[in-house]
């Protein structure tokens, strides 16, 4: 569940970002610490619970997870074809800020209600403070 939104971030390795813009950082280690605990926390209480996916039954929330992964996907997607300019990692899509980072925290958030796991839930909110507050600042500074 985790591997397919992390899976797309190895596009870096092979289409790295172009036109990063000097002197760029997260806003502050706080919130970089943060986001890794909340992931890190996600797969641990992922990988220890005791989750039969199979038993599970298809509902509302897996429905917007795929939603999302689609959405997540077609980001991707755009980044590698229109050039892999580091902007693109936070256009707008529509009338929703930052996408790329929205998207993968919203199919974390409906995974934890999809498996009824509030602790999946916490993990997600503790990572998606994280990673808006940097995406955003790196959004404001590709403007």
């Amino acid at each position: 569940m985790v591997t397919v939104v992390l899976l797309p971030n190895l596009l870096f390795v092979i289409f790295p970002p172009k036109n990063i813009p000097n002197g760029l950082q997260d806003v502050h280690l706080f919130f970089t610490i943060i986001e890794r605990i909340g992931i890190i926390a996600f797969i641990v209480i992922l990988l220890t619970s005791n989750v039969s996916f199979i038993n599970l039954n298809i509902n509302l929330f897996l429905l917007l997870m795929i939603l999302c992964i689609v959405v997540y996907y077609s980001l991707w997607l755009r980044y590698v074809l229109k050039g892999q300019d580091f902007s693109l990692l936070f256009t707008p899509l529509l009338f929703i800020p930052i996408p790329m980072a929205i998207f993968p925290v919203s199919y974390f958030l409906f995974a934890s209600f999809w498996i009824n796991s509030i602790y999946l839930a916490i993990t997600t909110l503790i990572f998606a403070i994280g990673h808006f507050v940097n995406s955003w600042n790196s959004y404001i500074h590709t403007k």
